[in-house]
């Protein structure tokens, strides 16, 4: 078959057909499925493949239900992405220019991108990604999509959401700290990130030791309680450090630390340089002990985070001890800037906080126990870091040195330890990143304290409570995810929501803000109701005003009214809300896992605090990453593939039978190429199945055809079960691989297609192809053609099971022999023997009865069970008895409750004889396991009979 052929012509008639596009059915239950919109910076690839596709199929699977469904998509323009490729190019950035050729961009296009700017770019993105999305056959209502940021009528709704929600007190100015790109002199959002997503503001306590001059030379730490631990200060003496008049007092600390200070309203005046080295040997006072420690030098330390210096706590801090421990074996490293060498030799760790699990000095301790060598251990110090500090921080008790505080936990008393500290005069706070952020425009970012910024009041406990409710009662796919979300609602603080640069809808009331790229895509998914009545020219952008929003989304103010002030006619105005009450809420919002911390939370935010709880999302699913064999995608590795290079590779259906069967829930789904081959051969067995159906000529009923319907029954419900849940890989699994096994094994059976039954057959090729076809969509159809249907497959009625027809006796019997063919098999296999004769043993009766017995009785001991089997069963060797009796005891758990009696395997095994001798090709001999001679035959079970091959 011809994929790619069969692809076009599909979605050709589809289109034709305005098969996807979703209006008001009152006799239909509607569906509203949505999936995040991609930001317009570049082409669809492998790793978009696995969050779209299983969108889609579901989309498709719930069509097939009789759901109404709606599907629309839309892109995103807001922020710096698109600006931030734009600068990349005017920089002739190599790797910028590469990844846009690598998506089909040429030189030419790449000219344009500069010459007309950001919604040029957008533009031209958004039509690449519609016709990826087309080739992948995607069941998208195309007249819904739009771009935002360069959408004037979507601009117009995003202002509507912000006057909304400032009049209900969720946004508020004040000053908080943000993530800042001093380039773009603006807050750096989530996706306005090359580097960084999920990073945030932390507060450091700085701690001030003063040298004898009362100079401070000020240490940022995350311990603030372990200064009493401290044995000296770590300096780099390769860095210049800056002498400045920190708020009226004379610090020393590095060049990034000045300007982190600066962002964070302190007054800072660079009086002088000085080399770290002229800092070494130096005695500084530690202010909670008043002892005097030395300052050493030390590589390790970061000139970019804190402050650039470092006290040392060599009992608690496994970078500190191995310091120490390093200068101490090789004191010339301390000499050389006149340092005695007895003050290292004369330094010991202090020991503050007693630990379960570690002596008096637990960094010391995990050292040894994790054999760091030296300051080169960089994942093994950080490893031990983290462990102690948890370790510390929740079970630790203080020491008497603490005082008041002594024999306490250390995270029951850190605040008021720090709040003692500041009352003292030496310490305040400073704000560092969890980790490293880096801003679209290639800018490494650092914590600025915002004055009169713009923030959504995530911290409102009453917004929190709505939130919550509306959780509790969504479903959630899969349902692990929920405590994330839970997590993220308790830990979320209040959010700065505007930006100076980049795209984006203007602030209304102080439009020198622009509202960012994680705040305007909130509740866009209100926007597809109406979008097709923008995009077809019946409003345009100008008419709209938060008076119609607030008819159409809220059902505030009159038709008539509206109609008169804006222009727009009644009609109009009365079908947008009539769409608006008919579509909504969302049903289903599907998405990667890393939006769980940032959108699908602040969605549930802002639905809550803008509609009633009938317009609540009704259900959240998220996925996995995409690996590219076995590897995370990077430029680097070659393994970033365009989607479009796929579709053209391998055809649509196999792009997306490959990426959705590959994994479920969250786990990480994996993209083998190898895998097609597998797929197209089963594919090529159902078109030959569906092309020779007229030569089935069996009329009557058999023991086979009872087993492949019964089988169906009992696929349907599972594939159909999986497919609710978004279990694609395991409803593939039933719908796919398993129910084509089991047709195999019915014509194997039937001894070839001919003695099959073509009822059964064309009836169990439409169950197949209707299973399939949410995966498969364009291969279902062009099989559903074949089978003589008229109607597309896409909206044909999905397969519901007949609880009449499940018969497991049947089923069972069936893979009895099909699991003792394939065991004949294997041992042919391993030992390399072609036999004269096959011998099949079916266990005696003493040893169903006894199965059957213990099987009912699982709570019996064994003891009890023994005594009961010498009582009714004599005629058997005792000791036979109590191996059989162990050998069950041992997987009581495991063993089936079904299971084929000893009438029945003879009878099935007598009955397929000549079947078996077939598939074998040698003599087959069915044998009483209790009549046979045969050392073998004692080996037979209940659930396995015992297989000879006799030479």
């Amino acid at each position: 078959m011809d994929f790619r052929a069969v692809e076009r012509k599909w979605q050709n008639r589809w289109a034709e057909a305005k098969v996807f596009e979703a209006n008001i059915n009152k006799k239909k239950k509607k569906f509203f499925i949505t999936i995040p919109f991609p930001y317009m910076n570049g082409s669809p690839h492998v790793g978009h493949t696995f969050t779209f596709s299983r969108g889609d199929v579901y989309a498709r699977f719930k069509r097939m239900q009789g759901y109404n469904v709606l599907f629309p998509q839309a892109f995103h323009a807001t922020g710096e992405p698109i600006l931030g490729t734009i600068e990349r190019l005017q920089q002739n950035d190599q790797t910028q220019i590469e990844t846009f050729k690598l998506f089909g961009a040429t030189d030419e296009d790449l000219e344009n991108f500069v010459k007309n700017g950001p919604e040029f770019v957008a533009k031209y993105w958004m039509q690449k990604w519609i016709e990826n999305f087309k080739m992948m056959g995607f069941s998208i209502d195309w007249r819904r999509s739009f771009v935002t940021a360069i959408t004037p009528a979507y601009n117009k709704f995003i202002a509507w959401q912000y006057n909304t929600l400032r009049k209900k007190h969720y946004v508020v100015q004040g000053t908080h700290p943000v993530v800042w790109c001093p380039h773009d002199q603006s807050p750096t959002g989530d996706h306005d990130r090359l580097v960084g997503e999920g990073e945030s503001p932390i507060e450091f306590v700085i701690l001030k030791f003063r040298l004898e001059n009362g100079d401070v030379i000020p240490c940022a730490t995350l311990r603030p309680e372990t200064i009493y631990g401290v044995t000296n200060i770590w300096i780099d003496p390769d860095i210049t450090y800056f002498k400045a008049k920190v708020n009226g007092e004379i610090w020393y600390i590095s060049k990034d630390a000045v300007e982190k200070l600066k962002d964070q309203l302190r007054k800072i005046e660079v009086v002088d340089r000085i080399s770290g080295e002229k800092l070494i040997g130096e005695y500084v006072e530690n202010p909670a002990t008043k002892v005097k420690v030395p300052i050493l030098p030390a590589y390790f330390v970061d000139p970019k985070t804190g402050t650039g210096i470092v006290m040392s706590v060599p009992a608690h801090a496994p970078y500190d001890w191995i310091g120490l421990r390093e200068l101490q074996l090789h004191p010339e490293r301390a000499t050389k800037y006149n340092v005695p060498e007895g003050v290292v030799k004369n330094l010991h760790p202090i020991s503050i906080i007693d630990v379960d699990g570690f002596g008096e000095n637990p960094a010391v301790d995990i050292s040894e126990k994790m054999k760091i060598e030296s300051e080169g251990d960089i994942d093994k110090l950080d490893k031990a870091t983290n462990e102690l500090y948890k370790k510390e921080f929740h079970t630790g008790l203080l020491k008497s040195i603490f005082g008041k505080y002594a024999g306490q936990k250390v995270s029951d008393v850190k605040e008021k330890i720090v709040k003692d500290f500041e009352r003292n005069g030496f310490a305040e706070t400073m704000w560092e990143l969890t980790g490293p952020v880096i801003c679209r425009c290639n800018t490494p970012n650092h914590v600025k304290i915002l004055e009169n910024q713009w923030f959504l009041k995530f911290s409102d406990n009453k917004w929190k409570s709505l939130v919550k409710k509306n959780l509790s009662q969504m479903k959630l796919y899969p349902e692990e995810s929920r405590i994330q979300f839970e997590n993220t609602i308790d830990w979320l603080e209040d959010k700065a929501c505007t930006r100076k640069t980049g795209l984006g809808t203007p602030l209304p009331w102080d439009p020198e803000w622009k509202i960012e790229t994680l705040s305007d895509s909130t509740i866009y998914m209100a926007f597809y109701i109406i979008a097709h009545f923008l995009n077809s020219g019946k409003i345009s952008a100008k008419q709209l005003t938060d008076e119609i929003f607030d008819l159409v989304f809220l059902n505030r103010g009159t038709v008539a009214s509206v109609s008169k002030k804006s222009g727009i006619n009644k009609k109009t105005l009365q079908e947008m809300r009539k769409e608006f009450t008919y579509f909504y809420p969302v049903d289903l919002r599907n998405s990667a896992k890393e939006l769980i911390p940032n959108h699908l939370t602040f969605m549930l935010f802002h639905h809550t605090a803008i509609w009633p709880q009938k317009f609540w999302p009704k259900a959240f699913s998220v996925n996995g990453f995409v690996q590219v064999s076995g590897e995370k995608m990077a430029k680097s590795k070659g393994n970033i593939i365009p989607l479009r290079k796929l579709v053209e590779d391998y055809g649509a259906d196999m792009v997306r039978m490959n990426i959705v069967s590959s994994n479920e829930d969250m786990n990480d789904a994996g993209w083998k190429s190898s895998n097609i081959e597998s797929f197209t051969s089963r594919l090529d067995f159902v078109e030959y199945m569906i092309n020779n159906i007229g030569k089935a000529s069996r009329s009557n009923s058999s023991t086979t055809d009872i087993y492949l319907k019964s089988r169906l029954q009992t696929i349907i419900d599972l594939a159909t079960k999986n497919y609710e849940e978004l279990k694609f890989r395991s409803a593939i699994t039933h719908s796919f691989y398993k129910l084509l096994n089991d047709l195999k094994w019915y014509i194997d059976r039937s001894e070839g297609v001919d003695n099959c039954n073509s009822k059964i057959l064309k009836k169990v090729l439409s169950c197949f192809i209707k299973l399939n076809a949410p995966i498969l969509p364009h291969i279902a159809e062009e099989f559903w053609e074949m089978l003589g249907e008229k109607e597309f497959v896409a909206l044909a009625k999905w397969p519901e099971s007949n609880k009449k027809l499940i018969n497991k006796n049947v089923e069972l019997s069936e893979q009895l022999l099909e699991k003792t063919l394939q065991d004949v098999r294997q041992i042919q296999k391993i030992t390399g023997v072609k036999p004269i004769e096959v011998l099949i043993f079916v266990a005696p009766k003493w040893k169903f009865e006894l199965y059957k017995h213990i099987i009912k009785n699982k709570s019996v001991a064994m003891e009890a069970m023994i005594k009961y089997s010498m009582e009714k069963i004599k005629s058997v060797d005792k000791q036979q008895l109590v191996k059989f009796i162990q050998t069950i005891s041992k997987k009581l758990n495991e063993l089936p409750k079904e299971f084929v009696d000893r009438k029945t395997q003879l009878k099935i095994f007598t009955e397929a004889k000549r079947f078996l001798e077939q598939q074998l090709k040698t003599k087959v001999v069915i044998e009483e396991a209790e009549k046979s001679t045969e050392e073998k035959a004692k080996q037979a079970d209940v659930l396995k009979p015992a297989i000879l091959l006799r030479q």
